[in-house]
């Protein structure tokens, strides 16, 4: 129940939740006066329009990006680690009488990525952790699905571990110390840039020694065209998914991670 009401509370703090929220709040008069009404009513759309510049979800998404850069490469790669493990979030599991297969979506790179480092005998192990947040039973978990791909590109199904139950970072890290035991504890994490930092709390707080990997780079500093900094929907992806992770990091703040997490 926890983990719902996180992703609830999440949402309604995101810029189309807020817009949401504040404008629906005016609209029902709750904030009295007429004059409140219409400031909360032009604050709702300034912010929704402020998240939705490119400049501004590149600066926020950077950011995370950016320093998940520097721990990569403070924490450089040693030539063996004990188990690689693939965050999911990189493909969409079948739907029974729709999808087939699995599909990969823009953070595909994080089973690819998952792939070449095994190809490169970085580990014997490779732990697959994605599971499903929605009811839908015809819906399948995302480890299933990066289970398949591993096979296509030729990793053995000895290989790999599966997690197909966690439903958030958090639980990610938990399952996979379970899954793994105490005798494997370095690990070469692999996810996206911007969810980097958030995770390696997570499992330093696991008790692993963390090596990021990161992959699925979306903010590359290129010059523009002015119509290309124009609002978009994209940017406002950006801006949204930068803020969860922010959320994320207050959330590993009240939990104390960032005091009793890993050493490096």
């Amino acid at each position: 129940m926890a983990a719902e009401l996180t992703k609830y509370a999440i949402w309604l703090l995101s810029p189309l939740g807020l817009w949401i929220a504040l404008t629906a709040m005016a609209g029902l008069g709750l904030f009295g006066r007429r004059q409140w009404r219409a400031r909360i009513m032009v604050l709702a759309q300034l912010q929704l329009l402020a998240f939705s510049l490119p400049w501004v979800g590149d600066t926020l998404l950077g950011q995370l990006e950016d320093e998940a850069l520097v721990m990569e490469a403070n924490r450089p790669l040693p030539p063996n680690v004990d188990a690689i493990v693939v965050l999911g979030g990189g493909l969409e599991g079948r739907y029974d009488g729709v999808r087939a297969l699995p599909d990969l979506n823009d953070a595909g790179d994080r089973v690819w990525q998952g792939a070449r480092l095994y190809k490169q005998g970085v580990a014997p192990r490779m732990v697959l952790s994605g599971g499903l947040f929605q009811a839908d039973p015809r819906k399948e978990a995302e480890a299933p699905g990066m289970k398949m791909f591993m096979l296509d590109m030729g990793v053995p199904e000895n290989a790999l571990v599966i997690e197909g139950n966690s439903r958030t970072t958090f639980e990610n890290a938990l399952r996979t110390r379970e899954l793994l035991g105490e005798d494997s504890s370095n690990i070469a994490l692999v996810t996206s840039a911007f969810h980097m930092g958030r995770s390696v709390l997570w499992f330093e707080k696991a008790g692993f020694t963390v090596y990021p990997v990161r992959t699925d780079i979306r903010v590359l500093n290129e010059s523009r065209a002015f119509w290309e900094w124009l609002p978009k929907p994209q940017a406002l992806d950006e801006s949204t998914i930068a803020i969860k992770e922010y959320l994320g990091r207050l959330q590993l703040k009240v939990s104390g991670a960032y005091e009793t997490g890993g050493s490096q």
